[in-house]
């Protein structure tokens, strides 16, 4: 396999990465932002709240992206297989 199309490779690997992660990263900082927000205005200190909310808004957000996030990688990992083997 020549060095430009491991290049390319790689850096769409990465790309794919930061894309099938980004909706559940964005979601646990938007409600950690809004819990710390919340907390900040009545005066809660608890964290467990904030830890909670997150791991239940994350998980639903999994769960609604993941036939996106597996199609996305599964032809992801067809091209890389078709360019191995070619």
């Amino acid at each position: 396999m020549p060095y430009d199309a491991v290049l390319q490779l790689a850096s769409e690997a990465l790309t794919l990465c930061l894309l099938l992660s980004l909706p559940a990263v964005l979601t646990s900082s938007i409600v950690g932002l809004l819990v710390a927000f919340i907390s900040a205005i009545t005066s809660l200190q608890d964290s467990s709240i904030a830890q909670g909310l997150k791991l239940v808004c994350v998980t639903v957000v999994v769960l609604f992206t993941a036939p996106w996030a597996g199609t996305t990688l599964m032809r992801f990992a067809e091209k890389l297989m078709g360019v191995m083997f070619k």
